[in-house]
């Protein structure tokens, strides 16, 4: 892919850069337990960004030879955008990271279909009435970005990533649906994610009814995942110089527990999420964004970062027919001492929670949050002894942070997370 904009229109610009992706994916469906679709997909395209009397144009084209045509438009654009005050990052050597096993596309389709057949064949071996879905996608692809300081980055990345449901519908119609998931750069094999998916559904056999109140919670990594995301809306800089943060001018200061501490990690080997550089050439780099409860930094571009006035992430984000918006590549929260077994053994009468449904239709930005519980389980005594439907939990996550929460020490990948079990001490139930 050749991403070098012409020179008669590069003079015309204060600074420019063209990122270039392409990439191939083969998605394989099953639906109730049977193979519903194979397909292909390709997919390329350039951006180019250009600042013209320090504002900011773009444009893009899915076609290599139209980015003649692509800046030439970027730069008749740009005197009606936003004014932009920053330089692009200079020559650098970035980091390595393992983001490459080779161009999966091209891999066999039989063991892939086989190993899908298995999985569901386990599943319906425990339980026979189960529907079964999967969702795979495997490929590889390739990023390059240019700048008009000198900078030339390339590399080349692969994924393999695979979604599991299994839903139950009892003879009286309660609806039982638990989902997990798996991913890397590599193929992946789908036996860890299973036993999770069995052990959930093996303890949601019986029904429990919890009186409403103020509770111990549990939230699996999968459910603190999903809480995290309230968190981490707060911590852009974009959010931030718009004011619509609640951690605005709290850089520095402790707002959580000393218990809590988050970082970014774009060099995680073998994650679908890093990268050795952002999508503005910024070498990546693992840091915390709270430290021990602190503050230490935000998620940020160059833009939001030149706004602020603090050093830029890395973790300018963006595909080619989109300008680059600050966002996380793999959230890690540390763990804590105890495991899971001893964090629910001290549990007289509380829930673990797996799954939220509606978890974003809260005023999130001031960390409340109310929300139906899709796969919870009674703590009775220690013990989980059953699962807990038409129930809600509420509360301000910032407040729950900041007071007593307790982390397992093992931890999780889901998604772009790897997080543990969180213990709430006291959060409100409603049955």
């Amino acid at each position: 892919m050749r991403i070098e904009p012409p020179a008669h229109l590069c003079d015309k610009c204060r600074w420019y850069d063209v990122i270039g992706t392409s990439g191939r994916s083969v998605p394989v469906s099953f639906r109730n337990n049977r193979l519903y679709s194979i397909a292909e997909k390709e997919s390329s395209g350039l951006g180019v960004r250009v600042n013209v009397d320090g504002k900011v144009g773009f444009s893009f084209t899915s076609e290599n030879e139209g980015l003649e045509a692509a800046m030439r438009r970027a730069i008749e654009i740009a005197p009606f955008g936003e004014p932009e005050d920053y330089s692009l990052p200079p020559v650098s050597n970035p980091p390595v990271v393992a983001l490459d096993t080779g161009r999966l596309e091209e891999t066999d389709i039989a063991p892939v279909l086989s190993a899908a057949e298995e999985t569901i064949a386990r599943i319906l071996a425990a339980f026979p009435g189960a529907q079964v879905d999967m969702n795979i996608s495997y490929g590889s692809g390739e990023r390059r970005i240019l700048n008009s300081e000198g900078f030339q980055g390339a590399y080349r990345h692969s994924s393999f990533g695979a979604g599991i449901t299994a839903t139950i519908v009892s003879p009286d119609g309660v609806r039982l649906s638990v989902s997990e998931g798996v991913s890397s750069t590599g193929p992946v094999s789908y036996g860890a994610a299973v036993e999770r998916l069995l052990w959930k559904l093996e303890r949601a056999h019986g029904l429990r009814r919890l009186p409403g109140g103020v509770l111990p919670v549990i939230c699996t990594p999968k459910a603190f995942a999903s809480l995290l995301g309230i968190v981490a809306s707060g911590l852009s800089a974009r959010s931030v110089f718009k004011g619509i943060s609640p951690f605005a001018g709290k850089l520095g200061q402790r707002v959580f527990s000393e218990r809590f501490t988050l970082s970014d990690d774009p060099l995680a080997d073998g994650s679908v999420y890093s990268y050795p550089f952002d999508d503005e050439g910024v070498p990546a780099r693992t840091k915390n964004i709270i430290e021990r409860g602190e503050i230490t930094e935000w998620i940020s571009n160059l833009k939001y970062a030149a706004l602020l006035g603090v050093r830029p992430s890395g973790n300018g984000s963006r595909g080619h027919s989109s300008l680059p918006e600050p966002s996380f590549s793999n959230v890690v929260v540390d763990g804590g001492e105890d495991d899971f077994d001893s964090l629910r053994a001290a549990v007289r009468s509380g829930v673990l929670v797996d799954q939220f449904i509606g978890l974003g239709q809260s005023n999130t930005l001031t960390g409340e949050f109310k929300a139906s519980l899709d796969l919870a389980y009674a703590i009775e005594n220690g013990e989980i002894t059953g699962r807990v439907k038409d129930c809600m939990l509420s509360g301000n996550l910032f407040e729950l942070l900041a007071a007593g929460t307790v982390f397992s020490r093992e931890r999780l990948h889901y998604g772009a997370a790897l997080v543990p079990f969180a213990l709430f001490p006291a959060v409100h139930f409603t049955s």
